[in-house]
């Protein structure tokens, strides 16, 4: 049985991406069936767990603010704003599109949340897509979108498109089975189709966010049992001279956010559920996105670093009988309107 505190906690994520700015109070409190006493309860709660929600009179309606509150154990020093740039970007990974297991609802839950907070930029650290191994013979049952043509073009259909908001992402090493296949790349047709979406590389992409180096990587091979084991060596090997200052990591579906020789390493969690090959070997599967919040100066040095880690339980998944593939649909916000 779980605990008071995980509960809590997963119930207070669920209702902070539920909460949308300038959203009327009466909104939610029909959703939710709650009174003006509970409501009130209910935001206590989210500020305890770090999730600044406050309301206001706007036009004569109550409605939410929220905002997010940084970590107690990560105070924010004195910085002044005008010497030093300021970003807030998203990044996410191993969204699978075309397999079963893909849950494009998470995805557009956080670029919607990454709307709300005004975020234009966002980092997708490779397996755009869930690719073909013909190797491997439950493949086709285990996708709803079978070969190149399909999950490429489901990616340029259904992939969220926000005015002013820009996806970097990398390819990873199901996408680079098209290429083994048949020597077709999904950046090409992306690229060509949405001008939202940039390529920055096979397996690996360096962005450059105001002088900060910040490297995409999506590496091979199985996890280890320490989670922190795999990045680290990774960084081991990096010269002095060429370290990113931020390292992001996909591949794993792991959520861990640590630094290592002045290294900001983030290991992405994923936007799928549980595979059957992760059942049967008994792996984590982590579902979720970061926020990070980057302060550094005009050289790219990192004065001021959060990462916000949003996770989703398995309460939000739409499961594989086809829920997700039928009854979703891409997210579109056009001049502030949906």
């Amino acid at each position: 049985m779980e605990n008071s505190v995980n509960i809590d906690l997963k119930f207070v994520n669920k209702i902070y991406r539920y909460i949308k700015n300038d959203m009327p109070v009466e909104t939610f409190m029909a959703k939710f069936n709650v009174n003006q006493s509970e409501l009130n309860g209910i935001i206590e709660l989210c500020k305890v767990y770090g999730k600044d929600v406050s309301l206001e009179k706007k036009d004569g309606t109550m409605v939410f603010q929220k905002e997010a509150a940084k970590s107690s154990q990560n105070i924010k020093p004195s910085i002044n704003d005008k010497k030093l740039n300021h970003n807030e970007i998203c990044v996410v990974s191993d969204t699978h599109f075309g397999s079963i297991h893909n849950q494009v609802h998470l995805l557009n839950e956080v670029y919607q949340e990454a709307y709300n907070r005004g975020i234009k930029t966002v980092l997708h650290v490779g397996d755009l897509t869930d690719g073909t191994y013909p190797e491997r013979k439950e493949n086709p049952r285990q996708q709803f979108l079978h070969g190149f043509d399909e999950q490429v073009g489901y990616v340029v259909d259904m992939y969220p498109k926000i005015d002013g908001m820009t996806t970097y992402y990398i390819l990873g090493s199901h996408d680079e089975t098209s290429y083994k296949n048949g020597q077709a790349t999904a950046n090409f047709w992306v690229d060509k189709c949405r001008n939202d979406m940039v390529y920055l590389g096979q397996d690996t992409g360096t962005f450059n966010l105001d002088g900060v180096k910040i490297v995409l990587d999506h590496p091979g091979g199985g996890s280890a049992q320490s989670i922190s084991y795999k990045p680290q060596k990774r960084i081991e090997i990096m010269e002095t001279k060429n370290k990113p200052k931020i390292l992001l990591i996909g591949h794993y579906h792991k959520s861990y956010a640590f630094n290592y020789r002045n290294v900001q390493c983030i290991e992405v969690p994923c936007l799928c559920d549980k595979t059957q090959f992760q059942q049967k070997q008994g792996l984590l599967n982590v579902m979720g996105a970061y926020f990070l919040d980057i302060y550094s100066d005009s050289f790219g040095n990192i004065e001021y670093f959060e990462p916000e880690e949003v996770l989703f339980s398995q309460n939000d998944v739409w499961d594989e009988v086809g829920k997700d593939k039928k009854k979703v649909k891409q997210l579109v916000i056009s001049n502030g309107k949906y």
